[in-house]
């Protein structure tokens, strides 16, 4: 008989024991759903459990219940404050009043969304520039790779053939040197840009 270790137990499940339990669950739930459906038709409402509030025994419960008195406080004011100034601006808007310090803000906002965008449209010609270098630096380990090899192998998609050949690259082997071979293989997998 094998022994099992005792440190790390698996938490593998049979397939028949995971439909079992799906099973219990769905029947729990559905006798669930059934008794609320008795139970509002009869007029009864499950009473909502209170929240039982912190624990006689609990230490420091003096002061954990002021700091959450605290807290509570602190957020109501939050609330009053904001409520306020809506209340505020709603006024003056109808009044059809804005504070230089609203327009102010309004219009620093506005310039940095300008700002933002100018950015933005230059970001392209960035983006050509790094382009414009990665395919330098391909091209030359291209070069590179073509002179240390014996046998070039192209891939071309079967369903494009001439689309995905590079003759470009064939005349550099060409040029390069004349023996090397270049082997064309037909692959059906993607097409490559």
């Amino acid at each position: 008989m094998v022994k099992r270790s005792k440190k790390s137990k698996s938490k593998r499940v049979t397939l028949r024991q995971k439909h079992k339990v799906q099973r219990k669950v769905k029947e729990h739930h559905r006798k669930k759903r059934k008794e609320a459906k008795k139970a509002g038709k009869a007029g009864q409402r499950r009473k909502v459990e209170k929240d039982p509030g912190i624990p006689n025994e609990w230490p420091f419960k003096e002061q954990e219940l002021k700091a959450l008195e605290a807290r509570r406080a602190q957020a109501l004011q939050e609330l009053e404050l904001k409520k306020q100034a809506r209340k505020e601006r709603a006024q003056k808007r109808k009044a059809g009043l804005l504070e230089d310090e609203d327009i102010a803000s309004l219009a620093s906002a506005a310039s940095a969304q300008g700002s933002e965008f100018a950015a933005k449209e230059n970001a392209p010609l960035l983006v050509a520039k790094i382009n414009d270098h990665s395919e330098r630096s391909f091209y030359k380990e291209l070069v590179k790779v073509i002179e240390a090899s014996d046998v070039i192998v192209e891939v071309l998609d079967a369903r494009d053939p001439l689309g995905t050949r590079c003759i470009d690259m064939e005349k550099m082997v060409r040029k390069a040197d004349p023996s090397k071979r270049i082997v064309l293989l037909l692959n059906k997998i993607g097409i490559m840009t």
